[in-house]
């Protein structure tokens, strides 16, 4: 009598088996985009457990218990079940309302306690206010970052807006009271020494870019041999050639620039360090001297030679268009036009196609009809 079980006895024992177990399965309820091509819609995958990012992969598991990866760059949406704030902010992202997006990353950097949330709540919090025009909240992305991926922070620098000197220092404010965190590494100094540099310069304070040109070259790298710091550096000379260049210091940026070239690794880098380098050669030139105003625009079709086959073609438009400015000073009229007309069919996209055809036009009015052979 006491080892029969009724069935509505039964049924209760599995329902309450059934509750031990069904949480552990379903309990999986985050979702992840996967975007294998740029045009390509991506691909939705609910029901998954996110477990981190790990060398710039995330790491999930699906309910079936597989373990996968995916490349963060090929991940355009993330929701977590626990993280409201991102999830939104992601969801925001993706439609492109990078106000809302903004707000909401702000939010999960304050109140997540996920390494990996607050890292691409800060990259996206910077894309997201450079685009809504909320430079304040960019600026607080990058700083975020800054602490945690030093060398990540240098790829996400905020754009600094022209024509709005009002919103330069309150920015160098938020720059300079980090710096007085006595817990920062030389290498995160170098970021935001880096960066203050650049708002000096966009405002015009050749006095304060001076001190903080000064306080660079006092700070040590924290491992000059690792790709991070390497980086970090590299974008110093950077900063420091456009700051030269601006002050029209033309020689000494370029000197500096090829003298640490063995610091430009990375392929972006490199094509702002070989364009730089013709922007100051094109700078000093003398109008009158045709050696140096050649010497220039190799200077711009070496940008091009290294860099058309280059993802995004990193200054070759700009290059191309400048070669074709100084082959006009040089009375190359048909060089130029050809370089002009390239500039037009091959980069339409670009803000300089327009001018490209119009100068391209112009040199060809003005050149008059070919000769009859």
């Amino acid at each position: 009598m006491q080892r029969t079980i009724t069935a509505g006895k039964k049924l209760s024992v599995y329902c309450l088996i059934a509750g031990l177990v069904l949480p552990a399965v379903w309990a999986a309820a985050d979702t992840v985009w996967l975007q294998s091509s740029k045009e390509g819609k991506p691909i939705k995958l609910d029901n998954v457990k996110i477990d981190g990012v790990q060398d710039e992969k995330v790491q999930f598991t699906a309910n079936s218990g597989t373990q996968t990866s995916r490349p963060l760059a090929n991940i355009p949406q993330m929701k977590l079940d626990d993280e409201p704030a991102f999830s939104t902010a992601e969801e925001a992202f993706a439609k492109g309302d990078w106000a809302t997006a903004g707000d909401n990353y702000r939010k999960a950097i304050q109140s997540s306690t996920k390494d990996w949330v607050k890292d691409r709540s800060s990259m996206r919090l910077v894309d997201a206010s450079d685009k809504s025009g909320n430079f304040g909240d960019a600026v607080a992305g990058f700083v975020a970052l800054m602490k945690t991926k030093p060398a990540l922070a240098t790829e996400h620098k905020p754009v600094i807006p022209t024509g709005h000197p009002e919103l330069l220092d309150p920015a160098i404010e938020t720059v300079k009271q980090e710096l007085l965190d006595p817990k920062l590494s030389s290498d995160q100094k170098t970021v935001l020494l880096n960066y203050l540099l650049e708002l000096y310069g966009a405002k015009g304070d050749s006095a304060g870019a001076s001190g903080v040109m000064q306080q660079l070259g006092k700070v040590i790298p924290t491992d000059p041999n690792s790709p991070e710091a390497r980086r970090i550096q590299a974008d110093g000379k950077l900063t420091q050639a456009r700051q030269q260049i601006s002050q029209k210091q033309f020689v000494q940026a370029t000197q500096s620039l090829e003298a640490a070239g063995n610091l430009f690794t990375d392929p972006l880098q490199q094509a702002d360090a070989l364009f730089l380098i013709a922007q100051a050669k094109a700078a000093a030139a003398r109008p009158d001297d045709s050696d140096q105003l050649k010497d220039a625009a190799l200077a711009y079709m070496r940008v091009v030679a290294n860099f058309k086959g280059t993802e995004n073609q990193p200054h070759v438009a700009e290059s191309l268009f400048d070669a074709a400015g100084i082959e006009e000073k040089l009375k190359n009229t048909k060089e130029a036009i050809v370089i002009y007309n390239q500039v037009a069919t091959e980069f339409r996209t670009s803000p300089l196609a327009g001018a490209a055809q119009q100068n391209a036009a112009r040199l060809t009015t003005a050149a008059g009809p070919a000769p009859k052979s």
